[in-house]
Parts: structure tokens; C-alpha cells; sequence
């Protein structure tokens, strides 16, 4: 057999099997175990996130989590639709309040109206009754006139001019009264 040359670097044998080389520096083995099960660990507990993130439980939570939304995004539209109802009703409660205070001033103004009326029906009525008496008195004069007419005719000394304006004032007494109750 042919001889194989091998050639192998010169390896220093201080410390080398417990040092681990990261770029130009060198570790310490231990240090060197300690990473590598870091990065296992890590790989592992990533593996265990992809399963977990994969399971049934974890859909069935993104599912509900996304019911939670969709009905809270709901409730919110209908928050928003009965703040706009309220804000309308709030415009309609404050018109009717004003067309109240418009109705109550309107009352208020007939009343003191109708007062008046009142007032004024009062004192017509009581100009009527003033007026009435003074037609019961100047028919009771002319009655009495007209008996001393009669009586005045058996005696042949009254006057026509008597018994004219006693009849011209009956006659514009019962017109002023016909008047004043129509």
C-alpha cells in the first residue's frame, strides 16, 4: 500500500477541548453548553407556542374574541343611534316647551281679555239698570203727565205743546233704551 499523508494543523492542546470559539474570541465550554440549551430551550418553547396557537382551545378564543368584537362594535352603533334618538328628543322636548310658554303667555293674555269683558259687561249692565230706572221714571212722569192732561182736557186749560214733547220724549227714551240693549 501506497503510503497517505495526511496532513493534520497543529492543535495546542491547552484548554482547546474547553473553550468554544465565537468569532475572534473564545469561550468558555460551560458557557458554550449553556447557549446551545438556550437555543434548545428556545426552540422548544417556540414549538410549544405553534402548538398551542394551533390548538382547538386557542381558535375557539379567537373566535369568541372575535364574536366579543363584532357585538361590541354592535352596541356601539346602537349607543351612537340612541345618543342621535336622545339629542332628537332633547330638540322636540325643548320646541314643545317653547310652544308651552307660548300657549301659557296666549292663556294668560285672554284671561286678563276676558277680565275685561267681564268688567266692561258689569259696568254696561249696570248703566242698563241706570237707564231702565230712568225709563220707568219718565214713563211714570208721563203718566202722571197724561193724567194732568186728561184731567187738564176736562178742564180745557192744557196745552197741545205739552202733549207734543211728552210724546217726542217717550218716543226717544224708548229708542236710547232699544239701542243700548242690542
Amino acid at each position: 500500500m501506497a503510503p497517505t499523508l495526511y496532513h493534520y494543523f497543529p492543535v495546542p492542546m491547552d484548554d482547546h477541548s474547553k473553550k468554544v470559539v465565537l468569532g475572534d474570541r473564545k469561550l468558555p465550554g460551560w458557557l458554550g453548553i449553556l447557549l446551545v440549551l438556550v437555543i434548545l430551550g428556545l426552540i422548544v418553547a417556540v414549538i410549544v407556542l405553534a402548538v398551542k396557537a394551533n390548538s382547538e382551545a386557542c381558535k375557539d378564543g379567537l373566535q369568541a374574541e372575535q364574536k366579543c368584537r363584532n357585538k361590541t362594535h354592535l352596541l356601539e352603533l346602537q349607543l351612537t343611534q340612541a345618543q342621535e334618538s336622545l339629542g332628537v328628543a332633547k330638540a322636540q322636548a325643548a320646541s314643545c316647551n317653547q310652544t308651552v310658554e307660548t300657549l301659557k303667555s296666549s292663556l294668560e293674555m285672554e284671561k286678563a281679555e276676558s277680565q275685561k269683558q267681564r268688567e266692561l259687561a258689569q259696568e254696561l249692565q249696570g248703566e242698563i239698570t241706570n237707564l231702565t230706572q230712568q225709563l220707568k221714571n219718565t214713563a211714570a212722569e208721563l203718566e202722571q203727565l197724561r193724567k194732568e192732561h186728561a184731567s187738564g182736557e176736562k178742564n180745557g186749560s192744557t196745552s197741545s205743546r205739552n202733549a207734543g214733547s211728552s210724546l217726542v220724549v217717550v218716543v226717544l227714551l224708548s229708542l236710547s233704551f232699544r239701542a243700548l240693549l242690542a
